[in-house]
């Protein structure tokens, strides 16, 4: 059996100079690279992405550069950024997550992975009320491919502030739930963009798989889900027309900016958001500057001198 591969994100982000602008300052975070012949299968089965290095996954516990929380967690019954439960520790017999990011220059899409211990999951199958989280779990994740850092919504007069409409033209946030339901609200769906009101978002070739899940468990009670999906970003994102939008083109060694949000609602009785950036990173669902530095690596040693087998393959070789 092949060695797990190791990387240091220190020796691989020396060189790279300070940071840029978002938070947490002077962090980076590592985007694991597949390779083409490697590409994950997506089926929920997350055998593949054992390969990845623990220091490229992320949980609730992570910390940034300077030992701070990378997560941190909001009460959005508050409803104001200057309220709610900032840095709350993990409780992890409310929630566990375990969660990793890929990407891959030939696709130019990212990958995730998600495995997810809840106490209480929540995944309602009727019309709810729209809260930031949509009352339900969910991943969101916001990324700003260029790394523009321009504002990304309008800012509500109730936040004190005046900025651009943009409606995730530069950079693009969506709410990722699992199971998908197929219901006359769009909020309900798989693929939630939420600023955007595109209709061909969610559908391959610009993202999938709203099937690609497990789940032990069932709304109310407590459930294990473990997802993998697949999507691509734009630099400018006609919400009309996939034809007339201009997506994002990844290389090794560019940053991106991105925020990723673990959403817990727990039947309504609390909606904690755990959400990186710290005290800041809570303001990255309306500016881009707000996000999270993410670095998209080399391919790693461990592919070196390997023949590569399609992950199809090797799973199907399992099978009786």
């Amino acid at each position: 059996m092949i060695a797990r591969a190791t990387l240091s994100m220190t020796i691989l982000l020396q060189g790279l100079g300070p940071a840029q602008a978002h938070v947490p300052a002077g962090t980076v975070l590592g985007i694991w690279q597949w390779p083409v012949e490697a590409l994950p299968v997506m089926d929920g089965d997350l055998s593949e992405w054992e390969v990845v290095p623990d220091s490229l996954w992320l949980d609730l516990n992570t910390l940034d550069a300077d030992g701070n929380p990378l997560f941190w967690a909001r009460d959005w019954e508050a409803q104001s950024p200057a309220a709610g439960r900032y840095g709350t520790e993990a409780d992890p017999a409310d929630l566990t997550m375990r969660f990793a990011i890929g990407w891959n220059d030939e696709t130019d899409r990212l990958y995730f992975a998600q495995q997810r211990h809840d106490d209480l999951f929540d995944r309602r199958d009727s019309d709810e009320p729209i809260s930031l989280c949509v009352g339900h779990d969910g991943v969101d994740v916001h990324v700003d491919a260029d790394h523009s850092g321009l504002p990304n919504a309008e800012c509500y007069s109730d936040f004190g502030c005046d900025i651009i409409y943009d409606r995730g033209r530069s950079a693009q946030q969506a709410l990722f739930l699992f199971p998908s339901i197929s219901v006359t609200s769009s909020y309900l769906d798989w693929h939630w963009m939420w600023m955007s009101s595109a209709t061909w978002h969610d559908k391959e070739p610009y993202s999938c798989c709203p099937d690609a899940y497990t789940l032990e468990g069932e709304h109310g009670a407590e459930g294990v889900l473990i997802a993998e999906w697949w999507s691509v970003y734009y630099n400018d994102l006609d919400h009309d027309s996939p034809a007339n939008s201009v997506q994002a083109e990844l290389s090794e060694g560019q940053i991106i900016g991105m925020g990723i949000a673990f959403c817990d609602d727990d039947l309504g009785t609390s909606e904690d958001r755990w959400a990186t950036g710290g005290r800041d990173g809570s303001a990255w669902w309306k500016e881009s500057d707000y996000l999270s530095d993410w670095i998209l690596l080399p391919v790693s040693d461990y592919w070196t001198g390997i023949e590569h087998t399609s992950w199809g393959q090797v799973k199907a070789s399992f099978t009786p």
